[in-house]
């Protein structure tokens, strides 16, 4: 039952999907199956504090491949919206050497003023899936991202998004069930599927968080 509802939705979904971005205070309805939905939150503190650098902190467990992936598309998409972003094996490089734990309160406040960086972004793996039906293969990678004021945890911005890619699909002859099957096994068997899935889905995510470079820039010069 569980691959016919996975061979139906391919079906119905595949090449008809568009992505549309929500605020999650006026989301409304639930995405429908047509829909790529990121759901987002820009709050009021944003733009009292607009940061200036971000931290990026590990996601939970999950395959290293996967965890990798996000972070570093996490690190390549923040950087074009604010001056300065810390990466995860820098941040882990530091916790160690300052002996600080990033997952405590105020020791985030210690490695902001440390490292002069003024917020961390939090990396949480909703969900990491990789589904094998025969004829139809889908990866998936569902993230919410949260950008915090380190000295305090204030919420700054948050996204929520599922990125996929699947192939194959009902065959529509015996003689299509090869093509079903090769297309579906090019998915299962992309080593570099989850990278590029993980990096639509920061992108997609990323865009909804403002450009501050040149606002921090200004605001540190004093111009207008």
């Amino acid at each position: 039952m569980r691959r016919a509802a996975l061979l139906l939705l391919a079906a119905l979904t595949g090449g008809c999907l568009q992505t549309t971005y929500r605020n999650a205070d006026r989301s409304g309805e639930p995405p429908s199956m047509l829909e790529r939905r990121v759901t987002y939150r820009l709050a009021a503190a944003f733009w009292s504090t607009a940061p200036d650098c971000a931290a990026v902190l590990a996601p939970g467990p999950a395959p290293h491949s996967v965890t990798g992936a996000v972070e570093q598309a996490v690190e390549r998409h923040l950087a074009l919206r604010m001056n300065r972003v810390i990466g995860g094996p820098r941040v882990r490089q530091a916790e160690a050497r300052l002996a600080l734990d990033l997952r405590n309160a105020g020791d985030r406040g210690l490695f902001a003023r440390r490292l002069d960086c003024d917020s961390v972004l939090e990396i949480r793996l909703r969900e990491v899936s990789d589904d094998y039906a025969v004829l139809w293969a889908r990866r998936a990678i569902g993230l919410t991202l949260a950008l915090r004021r380190a000295r305090d945890g204030e919420l700054l911005w948050t996204a929520t998004h599922t990125a996929s890619r699947s192939d194959g699909g009902l065959p529509l002859s015996i003689l299509s069930l090869p093509v079903s099957a090769a297309r579906a096994a090019a998915v299962t068997g992309d080593g570099e599927l989850f990278a590029s899935i993980a990096d639509d889905a920061v992108r997609r995510m990323v865009m909804t968080l403002p450009d501050t470079r040149g606002a921090v820039l200004s605001r540190r010069s004093g111009t207008n």
